[in-house]
């Protein structure tokens, strides 16, 4: 019985790792910039965030969905950020053609544990702001207790399985992305960090609009 529910679990996490948020996004550009270290512990980040979505969506599934439906403004809020982090994307200068050798003598300080603690934080910013994110893990929850009828300690096999297998994806595309940057010329990281921001832009719009139940 176990060995099914951790089977189920894998399926379910491997499915979770085609969805493609903003957050997919920014982690494979991060990769490809950034190299697979920085994505890594950004990653490490977005994971904690889902642990933590998961667990709130099983103990307050129904109090978050009234609240995130009641409270419009929250969309605003969310959304305005998104936004903002597009326009920072589309304005930012690359300027690793010009800083290329001093970014590798200095290679050592930038991956300091202050830095990488940041990317961290970054990552639990990045679900933090997107309520979708929870209600897809309340959707989860539901779908675990309701149809599958996991109970008690099953669930903890059952989304264990799906977040390590989430986290062993996310490693597989981060490798492969941070082994393109070497194929990729300044011209097209930049119209890939351009369409980044252009597409967290359009998910703000969205999610703004369906503040007002456009």
């Amino acid at each position: 019985m176990t060995v099914n529910i951790i089977i189920n679990g894998i399926l379910f996490g491997v499915l979770l790792s085609f969805f493609f948020g903003p957050a997919f996004f920014i982690l494979i550009n991060t990769s490809i910039n950034k190299g697979f270290k920085k994505a890594l512990f950004l990653d490490i980040g977005i994971l904690f965030s889902d642990i933590l979505y998961l667990c709130a969506a099983y103990l307050f599934a129904e109090k978050i969905n009234q609240y995130i439906y009641n409270n419009i403004y929250f969309k605003y809020i969310a959304g305005g950020v998104f936004v903002i982090l597009g326009i920072i994307y589309l304005v930012k200068k690359d300027n690793t053609s010009q800083n290329t050798q001093s970014s590798i003598n200095l290679s050592a300080q930038n991956e300091s544990t202050k830095n990488l603690m940041g990317l961290i934080a970054k990552g639990i910013g990045i679900n933090a702001i997107n309520p979708g994110v929870l209600l897809y893990w309340i959707a989860a929850c539901t779908y675990a207790t309701e149809t599958l009828e996991i109970k008690e300690f099953d669930l903890i096999y059952y989304f264990m399985s799906t977040i390590l297998t989430l986290f062993f994806v996310d490693l597989i595309k981060i490798y492969f992305a941070s082994k393109l940057k070497s194929h990729l010329n300044n011209k097209t990281q930049n119209i890939l960090k351009n369409i980044l921001g252009i597409g967290l832009i359009v998910f703000g719009i969205i999610m703004c609009l369906k503040g007002f139940d456009v």
